[in-house]
């Protein structure tokens, strides 16, 4: 069994451009997504998918391998897909480029659950959600069946809690996703083929089409939030973290 972890690298993000090549710490973006992934145990090997050649001679700096993909592909999941078309590999791991502290033992849990459930499609959400990612749009929320599948994703708050009387001090059965998937090889290339669903185009949220289409999506819980970059603020704030040695300590 070969399993493949894949980094997605844009350069044109709107809100920060250039991001996988901003520095922490000093060291880029990508090379911290990259060095951390490496960390995890389940991951035969690892590339990064990138649309830009200084990107790609970043990566090959630091002794990591990079793929250059086209610019035309609209996500981070087409883009890995062209990636895969050419490797030989039972699952593929999308590790999202801009997760600096995503813990590497999540990777693995991950993996060992779609594994040992014998599903196709898994993805991580962080338990004990606040009442402030609650709320927030940018905080995409995950509500689950007993089994633990996936029920729906929403930038919106979901479930809606009806009795709004000391709401804040509910207990919230949503979960906080985080944006690491892992897709058996064949379903990845498939994804990437179907038509962008209804619910997809409102909510912005990819993972929504493969639910459309009837598609099962396991959720691996975790206690640990994997906060990503952003904006400029949110570099500014990972500096601090690393910076406190809390990067160490949290892998």
């Amino acid at each position: 069994m070969k399993i493949v972890g894949v980094i997605p690298a844009r350069y044109g993000s709107s809100r920060l451009p250039g991001k996988p090549l901003k520095k922490i710490a000093g060291q880029t973006l990508i090379q911290r997504v990259y060095q951390n992934a490496r960390k995890a145990e389940a991951l035969d090997s690892i590339l990064v998918a990138t649309d830009d050649q200084a990107i790609k001679a970043e990566v090959g700096n630091f002794g990591g391998q990079a793929v250059l993909t086209s610019s035309e592909h609209t996500s981070g999941t087409d883009r890995i897909a062209e990636v895969i078309r050419d490797i030989s590999c039972d699952y593929v791991v999308n590790i999202q480029g801009d997760e600096p502290f995503l813990k590497p033992s999540d990777i693995d849990r991950v993996v060992g659950d779609v594994i040992e459930k014998k599903c196709k499609i898994g993805t991580l959400a962080k338990k004990n959600i606040s009442w402030e990612e609650y709320k927030d749009p940018n905080t995409v929320k995950v509500v689950i069946n007993k089994k633990g599948f996936a029920l729906y994703f929403s930038r919106h708050s979901i479930p809606y809690i009806r009795d709004q009387e000391n709401s804040e001090t509910k207990d919230i059965p949503a979960l906080k996703h985080i944006g690491v998937y892992v897709f058996t090889r064949e379903i990845l290339q498939r994804f990437t083929k179907m038509a962008v669903s209804p619910l997809e185009k409102l909510e912005k949220l990819e993972q929504l089409r493969l639910l459309e289409e009837g598609y099962k999506i396991y959720i691996t819980k975790t206690n640990h939030d994997s906060p990503g970059i952003d904006t400029a603020e949110d570099l500014k704030l990972a500096e601090g973290v690393i910076n406190r040695d809390e990067f160490v300590k949290k892998n």
